[in-house]
């Protein structure tokens, strides 16, 4: 009867499960882990701060569709990626974190670095465990990856005590596991498209705004199609930036306020109305405003405000059952409209400002003189990671975005010291 060591289940389920990089900072017990990982031909690239490997592995996730894995020692090591495990839940990005933890027979004892990490983890996590046996690791490998990436994307923990990774377990008793499926498809109710459709034909002030949920759809190709044949003017969240490029004639992102107030529909794709939006309420937008809202969480729906039309649906298909249906249709909003005829008025009279303000170079030199000279030398299709207030702010309406996914930023929960990690990834 052949055994195999723990570590090595470890490593190759993630490795079954389509896992690819892992990120971390190793040490007691996590050593022969770390090796296992590599010998598995998993990536590992080693870090010098934990909240750091957190950052690249969620980084990956978003980037990928596939989650990060990030690697940390007990106690403290995990203690310190929390941080990070908010952020990528908060945000919806993959993120797999994998602690070792003190052996089970030193808990309650004041075992090295002892900690309850699997409850202290829980509230960040979509799934927290800790397999009981090592012949059980495939089954809890599968569900945390398969977690992490079904409906709306997550965070995912995994525990392994000292005792349990220095283990070894006959392979006849290993729980059989397949690679999980590709996560399903959710698609919109066919009457809740066709009220949206009525609702944006109607208006007469519509907006579109696109979030980073479009983004991770990869929706971008419809979506740009859907924006020029409708001619609909739209705004990008931060990371929503790039779907359909930030130079395209319909987007009004230099009129962001007026847009946001006067508009009488909006259509949120993948954008939730939390603080980023302002909660969809007044005085930031009109009081008889309409939301369209389509969000993979059903949950999310109808949240801070109740939309007069919310789709649960995944953001590709809606996009491709919109256009099937505005074009039928053969909608277009004029340029000649009024409300177009606003808000191009007002994005040539703050571009104007804009560029005054960036020509400026007196002392002290001023962001937007800043941001329009690193415009002029970063490549067009560069991934910006941009964080820290003004830096950030300003940086997102001076520095363009032409390509999905590629701008991150301190994101949903306004997390400040992402940049290494996000630039490592």
């Amino acid at each position: 009867m052949s055994e195999i060591e723990a570590t090595q289940v470890i490593a190759e389920s993630l490795v079954q499960q389509g896992i690819e990089y892992v990120f971390g900072i190793i040490g007691i017990p996590v050593v022969e882990l770390s090796m296992a990982f590599q010998a598995a031909g998993l990536k590992y690239i080693g870090m010098r701060n934990e909240q750091a490997a957190c950052y690249a592995a969620q980084a990956i996730g978003y980037l990928t569709g596939k989650p990060g894995v990030c690697l940390v020692v007990s106690g403290p090591g995990l203690l310190h990626v929390t941080g990070g495990m908010a952020n990528a839940q908060v945000n919806c990005w993959p993120l797999i974190v994998i602690g070792g933890s003190t052996s089970q027979d030193h808990e309650g004892i004041g075992g090295f670095q002892e900690c309850n990490q699997v409850e202290l983890s829980r509230p960040y996590c979509k799934y927290a465990a800790r397999p009981p046996t090592a012949a059980l690791i495939p089954l809890h490998v599968e569900k945390a990856v398969r977690y992490t990436t079904y409906g709306r994307p997550g965070v995912a923990y995994l525990d392994f005590p000292g005792n349990l990774l220095q283990s070894r377990v006959a392979e006849e008793k290993l729980y059989k596991t397949l690679a999980h499926p590709t996560a399903p498809l959710v698609y919109p109710s066919h009457d809740d498209v066709i009220r949206a459709v009525n609702l944006l034909r109607t208006a007469k002030r519509p907006l579109v705004i696109v979030g980073k949920g479009a983004a991770y759809s990869h929706a971008e190709h419809i979506l740009r199609h859907f924006i020029e044949n409708t001619n609909l003017p739209f705004l990008p969240t931060p990371m929503g930036k790039g779907v359909i490029s930030d130079t395209a004639a319909q987007c009004v992102s230099s009129a962001r306020t007026l847009a946001l107030q006067k508009a009488d529909v909006v259509l949120l794709l993948g954008a939730r109305l939390n603080w980023i939006l302002h909660f969809g309420r007044p005085p930031r937008y009109d009081k008889d405003v309409k939301f369209i809202q389509v969000d993979i969480c059903p949950e999310e729906l109808h949240n801070s405000v109740t939309a007069s039309v919310a789709i649960q649906s995944d953001i590709k298909p809606f996009a491709e059952q919109i256009f099937e249906q505005m074009n039928a249709i053969n909608y277009r909003f004029a340029n000649d409209n009024e409300w177009w005829q606003v808000l191009s008025a007002k994005c040539r009279q703050n571009r104007d400002a804009v560029q005054q303000m960036a020509m400026n170079t007196s002392t002290p030199l001023n962001y937007y003189a800043v941001f329009h000279h690193l415009r002029e030398l970063i490549p067009s299709d560069a991934i910006i990671v941009s964080e820290g207030a003004n830096t950030m702010d300003i940086g997102r309406s001076m520095l363009l975005n032409t390509l999905p996914r590629h701008r991150l930023d301190a994101g949903t929960f306004g997390t400040m010291g992402v940049g290494p990690g996000f630039a490592i990834a």
